[in-house]
């Protein structure tokens, strides 16, 4: 079983037994000694466990920050 495989298979289990997903982001995939493209399919298997609430108010809260964001660059710009 190849490394990828074998975190894999860890981010199920911790996932399946409750842990929070972001401590399974920092203690097993940032953790990790993996390529960035490694690590962002294993961020994406580990996500695809957390509600699909929970990801719509993440991906929502993260739109309207980066709305905000650039109204500030644009009125910075303007002054």
């Amino acid at each position: 079983m190849s490394t990828l495989q074998h975190l894999q298979a860890e981010i199920a289990s911790r996932m399946r037994h409750g842990d929070a997903f972001d401590a399974v982001e920092d203690e097993v995939i940032n953790a990790s000694a993996l390529s960035d493209g490694e690590k962002a399919a294993l961020w994406l298997y580990g996500w695809s466990f957390v509600p699909w609430q929970r990801q719509r108010r993440e991906a929502l809260a993260h739109i309207a920050q980066l709305a905000d964001d650039d109204a500030a660059l644009r009125l910075v710009g303007a002054g």
